[in-house]
Order: C-alpha cells, then sequence, then structure tokens
C-alpha cells in the first residue's frame, strides 16, 4: 500500500490544514514538518532557507540528535548538496553520499554526524526557489526511493506557500513597526514595546533625545537637508544599540530608546554614550554641506521614577529638557 494511503494520507491532511493555521512563520514551519516523520521516516531532516543579502542557505529547522548545532548555521552558494539544488532548482535523491562529488561534509565533520543518504527538494514559489528541504538515512534497512521523492515534493509545494505567506505578513508586520526616516522603530511600536516591559515587570529605562538646535539647520539648508541628517542620526544609534536595546523616532527631531535591565547610572551611561557618538560625527558630508549635530538627552527608570510607559517618557522628557536648559540649548519650536 502506498505511504499516501491510510496514516499516510492522515498526515499529509494534517500538513495542509497547518498551512492555514497560522502566519507564524516558526508554528508553519513546524506544522509542516511535523508530518515528514510519519511518513518517511528519516533519522534527520532539515529545513534551509535562502538569505536574500548573501545568497546563503541558512539551517532555519532541523530534527535529529544534534538539532541546536545546525540552527543558525549558513551553506556558501552552491555548497553541497543543498547549495546544488538551491542553485539548479532540481530535487536530487542520493542513495550513497560517499560517492557524489557535490556532497560536503563540512556540517557532518562539526557536528559528528554521519549522512549516509539524502533527499533534497527546492522550495518553490512560482519561480523563484526560496530554500531547501533535505532528509537523510531512512531508519531501519530500507532506502529512500521514487516513492519518497514524491511525498517529499508535495511538503514542498504546501511548505514554500506557507513559508511565502508567513515572510510577506512578518514584512507587512516590520513596515507598520518601523520609522521610513530613520530605520528604527516607530513611536507606536516603541511605546507597546515599553508596555511590555511594565508588564513584565524587569528593570528597565528609557532614555528620550532631542537635536539641539535643529531648527538652524533646517532653515539654512531646508528640510530635505534636515531629513537627511535625521536619517544619518539614525543610523547612528541603530549601529549602536545592543540585540535587546529598542530605538525610536518619536516624531520631528526626537528620539527615544528603551535600555532593558538598566538602573539609573546605566541609563545615565548610555545617554552620554549615544550623545557623544552624534557630537563626533560630521553629518551631511555627501550633500557637502558637513554639519556638527549636537542631542541633548534624558532617562527615566523603571520601577523607581514611574510605572507607567506616558510617566516614564514624561520624567526622561523633563530630564532631558533641564540638561538641555543647564547647557544654555533652548529648544525651538520646530516639527515634532
Amino acid at each position: 500500500m502506498s505511504r499516501f494511503e491510510g496514516e499516510g494520507f492522515a498526515a499529509f491532511a494534517r500538513a495542509a490544514r497547518a498551512l492555514n493555521s497560522s502566519l507564524d512563520l516558526e508554528v508553519v514551519l513546524h506544522g509542516l514538518l511535523a508530518g515528514l516523520d510519519d511518513l518517511l521516516r528519516p533519522s534527520s531532516w532539515s529545513l534551509l532557507l535562502r538569505e536574500d543579502e548573501t545568497d546563503a542557505l541558512v539551517f532555519r529547522l532541523v530534527r535529529n540528535e544534534n538539532d541546536g548545532g545546525l540552527i543558525g548555521r549558513r551553506l556558501a552558494p552552491g555548497e553541497g548538496i543543498a547549495g546544488t539544488v538551491m542553485r539548479t532548482g532540481e530535487t536530487l535523491l542520493i542513495s550513497d553520499v560517499t560517492q557524489d562529488e557535490r556532497f560536503s561534509s563540512r556540517m557532518d565533520r562539526v557536528l559528528g554526524f554521519a549522512t549516509r543518504s539524502i533527499i533534497a527538494v527546492p522550495l518553490r514559489v512560482e519561480t523563484r526557489t526560496i530554500g531547501v528541504i533535505e532528509i537523510v538515512n531512512a531508519l531501519g534497512e530500507r532506502g529512500f526511493d521514487r516513492e519518497d521523492v514524491g511525498i517529499l515534493e508535495s511538503f514542498a509545494d504546501f511548505a514554500a506557500i506557507a513559508i511565502s505567506n508567513a515572510q510577506a505578513h512578518s514584512a507587512l508586520l516590520e513596515l507598520t513597526r518601523n520609522d521610513p526616516l530613520s530605520g528604527l522603530r516607530n513611536s507606536t511600536y516603541f511605546l507597546s514595546c515599553v508596555d511590555e516591559a511594565v508588564a513584565r515587570g524587569d528593570r528597565f529605562a528609557v532614555l528620550f533625545s532631542d537635536m539641539d538646535h535643529f531648527k538652524e539647520l533646517v532653515d539654512g539648508h531646508g528640510h530635505m537637508s534636515g531629513s537627511a541628517a535625521l536619517a544619518e542620526v539614525g543610523r547612528t544609534f541603530a549601529a549602536a544599540l545592543a540585540p535587546d536595546e529598542a530605538g525610536c523616532r518619536f516624531g520631528g527631531d526626537e528620539f527615544a530608546f528603551l535600555i532593558p535591565g538598566a538602573d539609573a547610572r546605566r541609563a545615565a551611561e548610555r545617554c552620554s554614550a549615544l550623545a557623544a557618538l552624534v557630537a563626533e560625527r560630521t553629518f551631511l558630508e555627501r550633500q557637502g554641506i558637513r554639519v556638527r549635530l549636537q542631542a541633548s538627552f534624558g532617562w527615566a527608570a523603571y520601577p523607581e521614577d514611574a510605572t507607567t510607559a506616558k510617566v516614564l517618557l514624561h520624567v526622561a522628557d523633563g530630564r532631558m529638557y533641564e540638561s538641555k536648559r543647564a547647557r544654555g540649548r533652548t529648544r525651538e519650536a520646530g516639527p515634532r
């Protein structure tokens, strides 16, 4: 009896339902690939997705005895069986990888694993190949056959659609969270992050920043130059943030930051460090303007200063204004 019948069909149906169950990429991947164990019984399988920036294949989902060792690792473009499938868009069934010169043993050496047989199937969306599914080493004595290939190719059709939909959904979410000018987050998403931090009850600090005399730059060189300068400032801040920190352009020439785990001392240190990054740079060099900018900062620590996002930002803004006034940098009226 074909493995597409009976329990095999049930497993395939579960995968089809998973396609419509979520737009979360990780949920979709786990749901789609769970049925592979029932149908094909490989000792290992992997899902690799193409990285747009480098064309490398990245291990995104793995099932074997060395699960954690592969996640996030990269195959160079064209490397190994998966790289070949990615490049050609054609399925490969290899009964003995030791006899195939396209096989790369690099990952086996890293993980202490022994690949014997493999099926690698492209994940295609219309004319694009977005990744590869591999199954490795059938359990027991049997080898992989053409029926296994057909089953995996059918799964790959479902997987490619689900992954593409989830990626498109994720990209759309990112657009709603980001400030298009600075590349940082927008204020709406930033405030939700602060609210979530309050709900968790973890210690953190918010920083608030305002550019000094920024209206003079706009008055002298125009709004386009002002926007270009803010974009450079945003990139400067973004490059300085740790992975767990969040930054946003709050509005106009104002920026805000969420610093997890920070107390008052740490918050003040981060204010000084970020202000120094702005003061040390020359902006608008490509435009031939070559302007030096400065930013004033204030901070507020949770829970010492306040316990809501609104009040925390109010406290940080007040301290920022005090710092600006103490140094004789009056805040001008301008775009906010």
